[in-house]
């Protein structure tokens, strides 16, 4: 028995039992037989369980009792909360910071290094071939390194990360994505992934990691409860049972939740990305823009001074000096490229074929995945990514030698030890002049130095680099960037898009100074336009981008020709590929259903009706233990509505919402009581039900327990909840044989509901006049009513499916309960059934197929390509 305050409530109960017993009734649970059964989980094989975040805070009894009293003001705030979160975003931003500059100052190393090394052994007489062996074996070790940490540790730390953060602000849960190991393996991976010579960036990784600091900082690291409230522990083992004693309260603060912490979670991306482009605001505005589906201005003012920290701690690691002008890893600080309205057609020709090849880009990116060597060969990945690397570095060194131009550094060219001789001559000891070899110098500098001199570049005919070298490099890196794009390392795209729209665009405005010769032509602009506009037709961003340029190069007089850039190549590219690099693979990903900011207009036509799903399992506020237990194994449901019965006829109306976490941690913590089976299906009176159950610390207990159940059980992979296995690790085979399973299962909230309802009635009636049911036969039960959502959102079912999208996203739902005129739930919609009625209903509307119920797993966009590897390769 749990709790003695228990006591008077299973009274009144019993009373009712002796009183009523001609009134007994099934009760209302669904039809368990055809529930779906359980597949292989993610962990047995390459699939990844993918959970929707419980964003909707649960309006319990116990939480609303609790928040009375909790008002009192204190130091800052109410009980010191909104101090703590101000500190904890603060250190977030600057964790931010120091490990922006770790990656950024490893890759400048690892680089100067090779390229030092290179030139010495060139200047050595040693032969090119012995040479390009040697720099590709350094590669290929960093890569090599790089790829078996991402496949035999944290396979979740491979890709970009942007696009699976961007699905967890929008409510999905990703295993394993923000742990502990898959941060360490995302700054080490990154470090030497960008220093081996595989044309990809820091930027979209430095997003993830700024994600999964937050997290970690306010993740509860503790196991809580520890004791059954049997007696028994939860550990076998001494050591654990010692451990947990003293991490129970691992925080003392209460924003463990999903709500808060998505919040965190916000000004984590936001700090990623300003420290990668030195652009605190830009950093802010692509959270909001692209990142972050629910946006409030208390994240806005936390996500703003996040981005501050970070951009400032990283000024002063690299220049001493605390300046929002010497930010990140991709700030141009100090070009100076004048800008004439005369350029504007010029301007927007050259981004048009920037949006062109963004589009183009995004395409053979989607065409490749499906080529892509399978998460169950990893030996195959591994060795994808080494030869990738290899035909990367074999292409710099053979196009360097034979395409190269060796020009000499004239006077007031800056960053002299930027330009690679490589096999051009040495100092000429009578002139002093110093030669460079141009393409060598695109191949092998530090990618944002490379990138600051071609924005650098001015109106003379003959600096810097040639045409042909702006073309072989350009066209090059596009092609073999298209195969890094994806390989399993981490990794991102935004530098090798910079790179490629710089690079294109200045070979365009170089070309435009050969057919317009009178015309002030300066490459450095089209560089800076291909640039934006490049990002734009890969991205589809606008504001945030525009915004990134600006506090990158530091200079207001490049807004206009930033505008016309995204503008323009969004345009084109949208005409191209409709949708950008993230949302496309969102899209195709059937396993992560991505909720965009604006309902389908597809949706119009359809109802709330048609969009649910029916046979709704229900339960009823006091429930049998075994009927429980029953459908937990036969079901992945994870929410539950409750009904109250008016009388034996009534299909029961809707008064609650309990988790299957919920469940979970009663069963776990034996908070039952024991009851005559035959009451549990009886129609409570009203005198009853409207009064509310007293609170007490052991509803505090569990309340709290429930709140964190996720921190303490399986820890970021929380799929392992919906597995039948979950519910027989809670060894409760003792109990059920003491207390025999009653079976009180029925059909409900369908069209065929009153014939099963009938049959099942027909069925007591006959078992009770034959005396086999024993009125006095006693029960375990679990009662609910402490503990469910009194107030869960709900929907009628001639509600417009469009406005169903607008509730469910904008308020962040997991269950949206649909019922009828009488407050019934006939259904239940997920966000499941949101994406499979969006885009079922879209290829109906296309005269594809009509509008069905069917489940869509990507493969044929994917072909046989598992899940984990699709999943963490995203961009």
């Amino acid at each position: 028995m749990w709790g003695r305050n228990q006591q008077h409530d299973v009274a009144l109960l019993q009373e009712m039992a002796d009183m009523e017993p001609e009134n007994e009734v099934p009760l209302l649970l669904g039809q368990l037989e055809e529930a779906r059964s359980h597949q292989e989980e993610e962990s047995k094989g390459d699939e990844v369980g993918v959970e929707s975040l419980d964003y909707e805070p649960i309006h319990s009894l116990v939480y609303a009792q609790t928040k009375k009293g909790s008002n009192q003001r204190h130091f800052y705030g109410y009980t010191g909360l909104t101090f703590a979160k101000w500190i904890i975003t603060i250190t977030i931003g600057l964790l931010v910071g120091v490990v922006a500059y770790l990656v950024e100052s490893s890759q400048e190393l690892f680089i100067t290094m090779k390229k030092d090394w290179t030139q010495e052994t060139i200047d050595e007489g040693i032969k090119l071939p012995l040479v390009f062996l040697g720099y590709a074996g350094f590669g290929i070790v960093l890569v090599f390194m790089s790829s078996c940490l991402v496949l035999l540790w944290a396979p979740a730390a491979a890709g970009g990360g942007v696009t699976l953060v961007m699905a967890y602000l929008n409510g999905i849960d990703i295993p394993s994505f923000f742990e502990f190991r898959t941060l360490v393996t995302k700054i080490v991976g990154t470090i030497c992934t960008i220093s081996s010579g595989l044309p990809i960036g820091q930027e979209g990784p430095m997003v993830h990691i700024g994600a999964a600091i937050a997290s970690s900082l306010t993740w509860m690291h503790g196991r809580f409860p520890t004791h059954r409230r049997d007696g028994s522990q939860r550990y076998s083992s001494p050591f654990l049972q010692t451990i947990s004693k003293f991490t129970q309260k691992a925080w003392p603060f209460d924003f463990h939740n999903d709500k808060d912490r998505r919040e965190f979670i916000s000004a984590g991306t936001a700090a990623g990305l300003a420290a990668a482009f030195g652009a605190p605001i830009g950093g802010v505005l692509f959270s909001l823009e692209e990142a972050s589906s629910f946006w409030s201005r208390k994240v806005m003012w936390r996500s703003l001074l996040c981005t501050t920290m970070a951009t400032m701690i990283l000024a002063w690691l690299n220049d001493r000096d605390f300046s929002l002008s010497l930010p990140g890893g991709l700030a141009y600080h100090g070009i100076q490229v004048e800008v004439d309205l005369d350029s504007v057609p010029l301007i927007m020709v050259t981004a048009g074929s920037l949006g062109v090849l963004g589009a183009l880009l995004n395409t053979v990116h989607g065409w490749l995945s499906q080529y892509r060597a399978p998460s169950k060969k990893g030996l195959l990945r591994v060795v994808e990514a080494c030869s990738i690397t290899f035909i990367a570095v074999g292409t710099m060194f053979i196009l360097s030698h034979l395409f190269g131009r060796c020009l000499p550094i004239q006077k007031g060219q800056q960053g002299e030890e930027y330009w690679f001789r490589y096999t051009c001559p040495k100092t000429d000891p009578n002139t002093g002049i110093a030669y460079y070899n141009d393409l060598a110098t695109l191949y092998f500098g530090v990618p944002h130095e490379t990138i600051k001199q071609l924005f650098a570049m001015g109106s003379e005919l003959d600096t810097y680099f040639s045409i042909r070298s702006l073309i072989l490099h350009s066209m090059s890196f596009f092609v073999l960037f298209n195969l890094a794009y994806g390989v399993a390392t981490p990794g991102g795209i935004f530098m090798p898009s910079i790179m490629v729209g710089a690079s294109f665009g200045a070979f365009l405005g170089r070309v435009f100074q050969v057919y317009f010769p009178g015309e002030n032509i300066q490459p450095g602009l089209h560089a800076l336009v291909g640039a934006t506009a490049m990002l734009g037709g890969v991205f589809r961003s606008s504001l945030s981008l525009v915004v990134i340029m600006m506090e990158g190069t530091g200079g207001l007089q490049y807004l206009l020709p930033a505008i016309i850039a995204i503008y323009v190549g969004n345009w084109v590219a949208q005409h191209i590929h409709h949708e950008g690099a993230y949302e496309a693979d969102l899209e195709r990903l059937g396993e992560v259903r991505f909720l965009q900011s604006e309902p389908p207009r597809h949706l119009i036509s359809v109802t709330a009706a048609e969009m649910m799903a029916p046979n709704v399992i229900t339960l009823t506020e006091i429930v049998s233990v075994g009927d429980v237990i029953k459908i937990l194994k036969n079901t992945q449901h994870n929410g539950f509505p409750i009904i109250r019965h008016a009388d034996a006829n009534d299909e029961g109306q809707l008064v609650g919402l309990i988790l299957r976490h919920q469940l979970l941690l009663l069963l776990e913590q034996r908070a039952m009581i024991e009851v005559d089976s035959d009451m549990l299906y009886l129609p409570l009176p009203e005198r009853f039900i409207a009064r509310n159950p007293r609170v007490t610390k052991e509803h505090i207990y569990l309340e709290h327990a429930m709140r964190v159940y996720h921190h303490c059980h399986n820890p970021h992979k929380r799929y392992l909840s919906s597995r039948p296995e979950a519910v027989d690790e809670l060894e409760l085979d003792a109990i059920l044989q003491e207390h025999p399973v009653t079976n009180g299962v029925h059909e409900a909230n369908s069209k065929e509901n009153g014939s099963a309802n009938k049959e099942i009635q027909e069925g007591s009636d006959s078992a009770k006049s034959g005396q086999q049911v024993s009125i006095h036969k006693r029960e375990l039960a679990l009662d609910l009513r402490h503990y469910m959502n009194r107030a869960p959102v709900t929907v009628r079912a001639e509600c417009s499916a469009q406005r169903v999208y607008i509730i469910f996203r904008t308020l962040g739902l997991r269950h949206l309960c649909v019922t009828d005129s009488n407050n019934s739930v006939i259904g239940m919609i997920t966000r499941k059934d949101i994406a499979q009625s969006s885009h079922h209903q879209k290829e109906h509307s296309e005269g594809k197929i009509t509008l069905e119920r069917q489940e869509s797993d990507g493969s044929s966009y994917f072909g046989d390509r598992a899940s984990k590897d699709i999943l963490f390769s995203l961009p």
